[in-house]
Order: structure tokens, then sequence, then C-alpha cells
């Protein structure tokens, strides 16, 4: 019996640390969202940053995707919004993405902290002209945080739906898969 505790023991101070380590989930809300979103924000970037884009040059195209319901091209992805916007995002650029109005002219560019499929992550809208428009928490694929400039919860997005604070329903969208 001594034998069998003392390989026992042996095997315990054996494992690596990383075995003895007991992992959860942890849980985010609208406070720490807002806290990690709002970690070294950049509020203004160079009037010219985004001025290739300022017309999406490939509206015609992605306009036609979306009336056939397509939102993965060969080259990029897009995201179609209830509003009439539509989001690009460059299969060679996972730290942009650009939004357009119904005529393709850009009024949104998201710049992230991390590629847009590593979670969790944070990322700055600006205009056009690289001015702090807002910033979003990106929980999961399935759950963001999007915050005005002064910090405040505009909305919460769950799956394809965006969220105010009494539950309403903002806005939808329909992403890339």
């Amino acid at each position: 019996m001594k034998k069998f505790l003392l390989i026992i023991l042996t095997l315990f101070w054996a494992l690596p640390v990383s075995a003895l380590i007991l992992q959860g989930n942890a849980e985010i809300n609208a406070e720490i969202a807002r806290e990690e979103t709002f970690n070294n924000v950049n509020y203004s970037l160079g009037s010219n940053e985004f001025k290739d884009f300022w017309t999406d040059p490939n509206h015609l195209a992605n306009y036609s995707a979306m009336k056939a319901g397509n939102n993965k091209l060969a080259d990029r992805y897009l995201a179609w919004f209830s509003d009439g916007t539509y989001g690009v995002r460059y299969k060679n650029d996972p730290y942009h993405n650009y939004y357009y109005d119904q005529n393709g002219k850009l009024f949104k560019v998201d710049v992230l902290n991390k590629p847009f499929n590593v979670y969790p992550h944070s990322s700055v809208a600006y205009n056009k002209y690289g001015v702090f428009k807002n910033a979003t928490y990106v929980v999961s694929k399935y759950e963001q945080y999007l915050y005005d400039s002064n910090k405040k919860l505009m909305g919460h997005w769950v799956d394809n739906a965006c969220y105010d604070n009494a539950g309403n329903v903002l806005m939808l969208r329909k992403n890339a898969e």
C-alpha cells in the first residue's frame, strides 16, 4: 500500500502545472466588454487612411451577389444589414471591415486589434476621414457589444440581431458563414 501511495504521489508531482489548473467559462457582460473595448483606443487616424475605399470598387458585383443571396465571393466576405447597408471583409486583410451605403459609398471602417476570427477582439470604427465613430468588443462569432464615443452601449449583437438595452431589435444582418 505504501508503494502504491508513493507512486501516486510521484505521478502527482510529475504532472505539468497546466494539468493542475482548472478551467471554466469566463462570463462577459457589458461593463467588462466596455473596459476591454476602450483599452488603448486610437481616436483618430489620417484623413486619407481609407481613401482607396471611399467608393466600393466592387459595388455592382456585391449588389448582384446580395440579390442572389451570396455573401461569399472569391476574394471577400459580405454582410448585409436590414437598413440596406453592407459590409465587406477582404480575405487577404483580416484586420479591416468596410461598410458601405446602398450606393457603394464608404461610411465606416472597422480596424481590428486581432484578426477577425481570433476571439475575443475589439474593433474601432472610423468614418472615411479617419474620425472615431464607435467601438466594438467581439466576444465570439455570435456575440458583440457596440459602444458610442461616450462609451455608452449602443447595441448588443447576438447571432444576427442587434438589440438595445430594452431588448428591442435595432437591426438584422446576414453574414458569410
